[in-house]
């Protein structure tokens, strides 16, 4: 609870339930996650450089990228963990900002996601929630958070090859999903995402 004073990008209302303790036990359990997680991508960058190749390849224990979609590990490599990480730290910087800016790449989203994830899951495993008090105790936040839910079509093996398929997405005005576009901006909104996520075509030499 005493970290739910880093949240200042949303009110204590976002996560009401009628409790009074309940809203800033949820939005501290989202600072706790989030560090949570940036700590342990460390563990699964430094797994990465070991084994080398990817998630799919490697036989290491990963604590946060086995929680992305995992229909595409095979391309879950050191440069990926290390934008994973970047886009982290922006996403979730930015729940400590005076005003919220959505997610600004699919990268970000599904950083979100996880973080959210991990929060409810906090709070179960401490018994201060049962699963679907907590599940419901973030519904708020997500609307107010993202932009859009097209970041969980990853998750569907049922849609796999869909971030392939150009049709579907001029028909439902979805981002580019390809993992090498996670990582690129998306839209105009007022987010960025960081310097170091983005790529530059080689300067051609004279």
């Amino acid at each position: 609870m005493d970290h739910a004073k880093l949240v200042r990008a949303f009110e204590p209302a976002t996560f009401a339930d009628g409790a009074e303790d309940t809203p800033l036990l949820a939005a501290g359990a989202l600072i706790m996650a989030a560090t949570q997680i940036i700590d342990e991508l460390f563990q699964d960058i430094e797994t990465l450089a070991t084994d080398g190749g990817s998630v799919a390849d490697s036989e290491g224990a990963y604590f946060v990228l086995e929680d992305l979609p995992q229909l595409f590990a095979h391309q879950y490599n050191g440069r990926f963990a290390r934008n994973f990480h970047v886009a982290t730290v922006m996403v979730t910087g930015r729940l400590s900002a005076e005003q919220w800016t959505p997610p600004a790449s699919v990268g970000e989203a599904l950083a979100l996601h996880l973080v959210i994830q991990r929060a409810q899951h906090l709070l179960v495993d401490h018994e201060l929630l049962d699963r679907d008090e907590a599940r419901e105790l973030y519904l708020g936040f997500e609307d107010a958070a993202f932009e859009d839910i097209d970041h969980e079509w990853l998750y569907r093996a049922d849609m796999d090859g869909f971030e392939n398929d150009k049709e579907f997405a001029a028909r439902f005005g979805a981002t580019d999903m390809r993992v090498q576009s996670w990582f690129q901006p998306t839209g105009n909104g007022p987010a960025h995402v960081h310097a170091f996520s983005i790529e530059l075509e080689t300067p051609k030499q004279a």
